[in-house]
């Protein structure tokens, strides 16, 4: 079996309890495997502004430490804010999905690489109550939108709605975005190509690693990409079915429960 020398956490539902904090056990746990010389990074969905309370928690803060941020689309230096990797997208691949939005009452957030854009005169967005991070959000119409680059676009409603959603968009539009969950009430639209493995793989060639130096953890749909890459994959015991059977374990516990702590006491003894 390959070393790990990368772990990688997902941050909702896996490393953040239902509180969105992490436990003092687990953050320790995490903090003892960094000192000991194994790269840590956060690889989630938010920007980097909503999680640098959780960068300082867990020692993070080094010239050699990264994160994954946007899915994957932007991996940057925790110290310097430096990317090494950048996939942006931009307002003219958005518009189809913002006419739509309108036309069905969804509400839609575009992200650029520090702010939220929050879209008026259509369904009204849960996402700043659902993120509950610090993040700057503007309220604009699609109209008065930036043209500049993006990381993704984001409806944030209810989980029915975003169920009925998958049912009602026309294939063809669907085809123009990777679409992943988050969470239930997060509907994500990337770029094509896009997914977290495509950071993950950005940040261990960095660092000179191949796949079988990666063990990623994760709970929602949002974590396959990086699954089907590492060759350590962890599915948390809360996380889909999904991602269950890609893991090649499943924390004994769940992430209000120290799942992540627990496990890696096991595993690195």
């Amino acid at each position: 079996m390959a070393e790990i020398k990368l772990i990688c956490f997902d941050l909702d539902g896996t490393l953040l309890t239902s509180e969105k904090e992490i436990s003092p056990r687990t953050a320790q746990v995490i903090r003892e495997l960094h000192a000991a010389g194994i790269h840590i990074a956060i690889a989630t969905g938010r920007p980097i502004a909503a999680i640098g309370k959780f960068i300082e928690e867990l020692g993070l803060t080094g010239e050699d430490d990264f994160s994954l941020t946007f899915n994957g689309a932007l991996v940057l230096n925790n110290a310097t804010k430096e990317p090494i990797f950048k996939l942006a997208t931009d307002k003219a691949a958005i518009t189809p999905l913002y006419e739509w939005a309108a036309a069905n009452d969804y509400p839609l957030d575009v992200l650029d690489f520090t702010q939220n854009w929050q879209i008026s005169g259509i369904g009204r967005s849960d996402y700043a109550s659902v993120l509950r991070a610090p993040l700057l959000f503007e309220i604009t119409d699609f109209a008065n939108l930036p043209d500049q680059p993006y990381a993704k676009a984001v409806m944030a409603t209810s989980k029915e709605r975003l169920d009925a959603l998958m049912t009602t968009m026309p294939a063809d539009l669907q085809a123009q975005y990777h679409m992943v969950r988050s969470q239930p009430k997060i509907l994500e639209f990337l770029q094509p190509s896009l997914d977290k493995h495509v950071g993950v793989k950005a940040l261990a060639e960095h660092y000179g690693l191949s796949a079988e130096n990666v063990m990623v953890f994760g709970d929602a749909e949002n974590d396959l990409g990086m699954f089907e890459y590492a060759g350590m994959p962890i599915a948390m015991l809360n996380g889909s079915d999904d991602v269950k059977a890609l893991a090649a374990y499943t924390t004994p516990r769940s992430n209000d429960e120290d799942g992540i702590g627990k496990f890696l006491e096991r595993y690195f003894g």
